[in-house]
């Protein structure tokens, strides 16, 4: 009896001891408990300001100078007149027009024969599961590879393209020496990638569409047309919205292709402004008016994707 009280009393002020420690680390405990995402967080976080957020801050920084990488040691702050030389810069209103041409371009004929090849793709017929795999292999290809691929059949002299067009009595242009015909070059060689890609995020959508709203349509004695213009179509607004900004933003981001096809021309014919970036930050050493005119670009994204926001905005409110 005396052993057993004793041991009760042992544990008891063990109990005492120990009261105090844990009453401490519970509020830790549960600090780290609903905090456990921030701090997992943290790294990525870090990483994303080290290589995004910093060197963006650096660029609007740059813009206001006139860094130079020749004289690097003579730099200085000079306001606004990196944007005043590119308002009267004669070359800029031809650059925006080709960056629209090709944003505006490849985002409609890509989103367009992209949907058109899902509701290929999603009918029943034979070998769809080959095909989804084949189309898999322009995403797969490095774009430099694509952009060679290209350049060897737009050559005038051997290139597959004229060959064929050679074969039905066609003319045969210089594709990529002509002024009005290397931009639609670009749009061509950017649908091969382009195309897929937006056809495997549209099957998706159209995968998701309930097969019962589509035989109901079609049992109240609608075609085809219908149903797909009024049942399947605003079934995957959502993600045909979000495969328009992608390939939307995707465009903007387009350079491997056009510095391989063209390098920007003939002249500045298929230049847009990221190349031009490019050319006058590296070929020029004019950082600082570089810097500038990637201030222009992100204000160009940044107004794009609200449109397109507001736009969608408005549909879904009717």
């Amino acid at each position: 009896m005396l052993d057993s009280a004793g041991t009760s009393e042992h544990n008891a002020a063990g109990a005492a001891r120990r009261g105090p420690a844990t009453r401490r680390a519970t509020p830790i405990r549960s600090f780290l408990d609903r905090h456990f995402l921030v701090f997992a967080s943290w790294p990525a976080l870090i990483i994303m300001l080290a290589v995004t957020a910093i060197p963006f801050a650096v660029s609007i920084g740059l813009a206001f100078t006139n860094y130079d990488l020749v004289r690097s040691r003579e730099w200085k702050f000079i306001g606004f007149q990196n944007f005043d030389r590119m308002i009267h810069d004669p070359q800029i209103p031809q650059i925006i027009w080709n960056t629209g041409y090709l944003v505006i371009g490849s985002t409609i004929l890509d989103t367009v024969f992209g949907l058109a090849l899902a509701v290929l793709l999603d009918s029943k017929i034979r070998g769809t599961g080959l095909i989804r795999s084949l189309f898999m292999l322009p995403i797969l290809t490095a774009p430099i590879v694509v952009a060679l691929t290209w350049r060897a059949m737009f050559n005038n002299e051997a290139g597959w393209i004229n060959y064929f067009l050679h074969l039905v009595h066609l003319p045969q242009p210089l594709w990529l020496g002509n002024p009005h015909l290397a931009m639609p070059a670009v749009l061509i060689s950017d649908m091969w990638t382009g195309i897929p890609f937006q056809a495997i995020l549209l099957l998706a959508g159209l995968l998701g569409v309930s097969n019962e709203l589509r035989e109901a349509a079609i049992s109240e004695g609608a075609n085809r047309w219908q149903v797909f213009w009024h049942v399947t179509l605003p079934g995957i607004q959502p993600v045909l919205f979000i495969a328009i900004l992608l390939r939307f933003i995707d465009a903007f981001r387009k350079f491997e292709g056009i510095q391989i096809l063209t390098t920007g021309g003939p002249g500045i014919s298929s230049t847009p402004l990221n190349l031009q970036i490019y050319d006058t930050g590296l070929f020029y050493d004019q950082v600082g008016y570089a810097a500038a005119m990637g201030v222009l670009l992100i204000v160009m994204i940044a107004v794009s994707v609200g449109v397109l926001y507001l736009v969608a905005g408005r549909r879904k409110g009717r």
